[in-house]
This record gives structure tokens, C-alpha cells and sequence, in this order.
């Protein structure tokens, strides 16, 4: 058996960070063990979706091992002492076909399986992993020998230690996703930028106002802009935040250019310093940001005709969808007269909508309306 443990620890810590975790390291071991089949099999202990499987087969092999996989958990698992969930993290198990189980040992028959060697991972968060080596009997011995158990063993604290790495960066990526998901809530544009004020990231809003703005485009990694003066206050305003973050400048609160104006399209641009990471030093890491609006766009959800905010609107304050819609209307600027229009009722019923609603609200204006109807803003989406 000649076999490169360099290289196979090399796949365990590589590929923690691939699209396919451990696909690699399931060929390697497959190889170095001279299996037939390789499975490797993700698991957290909370979630009740679908467990994750990585195979590393024979070329040859053709068998629907999904579909094995499931008839061997509805029909066998039950009585199976050595399945996954009574493994402790740690324990290395070899099995062979049940004797006396006569359905169990023609369905491991069919399948040609000899001898399998599972191992069970795990780290603290929860999540489990067990990897499953099978041979056929193709070999003249298709035994594990000291020899592959000694590897498996040498290979287990890498093992659990790549586990709970994975576990990181899933977890690390599940807080991204929702802290990407809360700015995009806000409609708020973000444009990250390297330490040469080159774009390395653009969320989605970023992306639809760029699309949507005949004056603003990504050219050679740069932001650019169509109004030649708002393009220089831009530069400046990039040079000066990654300048003071190299500085280690906290002062610097971040520096406003606006493109367009109120009679066509306005957009705001604040370009913030990120965070300075002591040990984190990259031509991608992110130097600076550029948070953008754009604020002539109507506040789609501030629409009276939006059924959702309806609803929210009439939930938070306790209104009815008559006196929801009102405030809709009010907080969308309309006066009382241009609201009874649109809603098809008189001026004197919106009126004493407008009573009931400034009651139930405890306020005192359309002022007070809207501004407390804009902070609700983040509830209306």
C-alpha cells in the first residue's frame, strides 16, 4: 500500500472551503486504502434537514449509493448497533455482514460489500461526521489491517480538528448571509474596496442602483462616475478613508459625495473606513466602503397599495385596514383631501379616520405620523 500522508493532510485542511467539502480526501483515502468506496457523512446534531454525503468511488462502480443509503435507514438501521447515532466522537468500529440476519446479508450480497471501516468525528458545535471505508470481495483478503487502522488513527486528530474548522466558516457564512440580508432589507447599497480603492465586493443593491443609474458604472475595478466633479470628491473622499485606516485614524467619520440632484436622480454616497484587523493583511481585505442610496426612489413599501405593510402597519398600531390605508397615504405625503380621493371615500370620513388614528397612535400630527411610521420602515419590507 503506498500512500502520501503529506498530501492527505494537505485535502483535509484544503478543502474545508470547498464547494464539495472533502471530495478530494475521500479519493486519496479511497486510494491509499485500496477501497472500493469512500463516504463521508456531514451531520448536525439540531438540524433536521438532510445530512451531507461526499463518495470517492471506483470508476466502474455504477451503484445509486443515495438510494442505498435510504433503504438501508428504513429497513436495517433500526437494529443496528454500530449505526452513526450510538458512535461515540472518536470511536473506530470495523464491520462485516450480519450473520443470521439473512435479508440484511443478501442485501450486503448485492451490493458486494466485505468488510466496512467507520470512523466517527465530531466538534463541539454539534456537528458530527463519520466516514465510512468499504472493500468488496475482489480482494483474496478483504480485511483491515493494523496498518490501515494506524492510519485512520493518525489521520483522526487532523480530522477533528479540519471538523471544527468547517464548522467556523459554515457558521461565519450563516452570519454573513444574514447580515447581508438586514442591509439589503434597508435598501442600503455597499461597495467594498482593497487598500488601492480597487472593488473587490457589491452587494445586490449596490448592484441594482448601479444598473439602474445612466451615471454611475464599475470600469477596471473602479467606481466611476459620469459627473467629473463628483468623480474627483470621490476619489479624494477614497484616498483620505484608506489613508487614515492606515493611519489607524479613528477620528474620521467618513466622507459624503453626492451624484445627480432632487429633479433627476440623487444618490448619496458615505465612504467608511472598515474595521482594522491587527492580523489581517491583504491586497483583499477590505479598506474601505462605500454605503449608497439611492434617495429619489420611492419607498416602495410606504405604498397604501402594498398589502403586506397594510398588514404590519395595522398589527403595529393597532388600526383598521381603512385607517391603515389613511396612514399609508399620509405617511406617503398626501393630505388628507388628495388620500380621500384616492381611497374613494369623503373628505369628512378620511377626517375622522385621521382622529381614530392619531388616538390609537397617541399622536398629534401628520408629522408625528410619518416620522413614527418611517421608523417602522424596517417592519414594512
Amino acid at each position: 500500500m503506498q500512500y502520501d500522508f503529506s498530501s492527505l493532510l494537505d485535502q483535509i485542511y484544503e478543502e474545508i472551503s470547498a464547494a464539495v467539502p472533502w471530495q478530494r480526501f475521500a479519493e486519496g483515502l479511497r486510494a491509499a486504502l485500496e477501497a472500493r468506496n469512500v463516504f463521508i457523512t456531514l451531520h448536525h446534531a439540531h438540524d433536521g434537514g438532510q445530512d451531507v454525503f461526499v463518495s470517492a468511488s471506483e470508476p466502474e462502480d455504477d451503484i445509486d449509493w443515495v438510494a442505498v443509503e435510504v433503504t438501508y435507514r428504513a429497513e436495517f438501521m433500526k437494529d443496528d448497533p454500530f449505526r452513526p447515532a450510538s458512535m461515540e466522537p472518536g470511536q473506530l468500529i470495523v464491520m462485516e455482514p450480519a450473520k443470521g440476519d439473512a435479508k440484511k446479508l443478501a442485501f450486503f450480497a448485492h451490493l458486494k460489500i466485505a468488510r466496512t471501516l467507520r470512523v466517527c468525528i465530531a466538534e463541539q458545535g454539534g456537528l458530527r461526521c463519520w466516514i465510512d471505508v468499504i472493500r468488496d470481495f475482489t480482494r483474496p483478503d478483504p480485511s483491515f489491517t493494523p496498518a490501515d487502522l494506524a492510519l485512520i488513527r493518525a489521520l483522526q486528530p487532523h480530522l477533528t480538528r479540519a471538523l471544527g474548522l468547517y464548522a467556523q466558516l459554515k457558521r461565519q457564512e450563516a452570519e454573513k448571509a444574514i447580515y447581508e440580508s438586514i442591509v439589503d432589507h434597508f435598501a442600503l447599497g455597499c461597495i467594498l474596496l482593497n487598500d488601492k480603492g480597487e472593488v473587490i465586493h457589491v452587494n445586490r443593491v449596490a448592484s441594482s442602483v448601479i444598473e439602474h443609474s445612466p451615471d454611475m458604472t464599475i470600469t477596471q475595478k473602479r467606481l466611476a462616475l459620469a459627473d467629473r466633479s463628483a468623480q474627483l470628491q470621490l476619489n479624494d473622499a477614497i484616498a483620505s478613508v484608506i489613508a487614515a485606516r492606515s493611519r489607524a485614524d479613528t477620528s474620521l467619520g467618513g466622507e459624503l459625495v453626492r451624484l445627480g440632484g432632487f429633479h433627476s436622480r440623487l444618490i448619496g454616497m458615505l465612504v467608511y473606513p472598515t474595521p482594522l484587523q491587527p492580523y489581517y493583511r491583504s491586497g483583499q481585505a477590505p479598506c474601505a466602503v462605500i454605503y449608497l442610496s439611492d434617495l429619489t426612489a420611492n419607498l416602495e413599501a410606504l405604498r397604501p397599495t402594498h398589502t403586506q405593510s397594510l398588514t404590519r402597519i395595522g398589527q403595529l398600531f393597532g388600526l383598521t385596514r381603512q385607517e391603515a390605508t389613511l396612514a399609508l397615504f399620509l405617511a406617503y405625503g398626501n393630505t388628507i383631501t388628495e388620500a380621500a380621493q384616492q381611497m374613494g371615500i369623503a373628505e369628512t370620513a378620511a377626517r375622522n379616520y385621521s382622529k381614530k388614528i392619531y388616538a390609537k397612535m397617541d399622536i398629534a400630527s401628520q408629522a408625528d405620523l410619518i416620522r413614527l411610521v418611517l421608523r417602522s420602515i424596517s417592519f414594512l419590507r
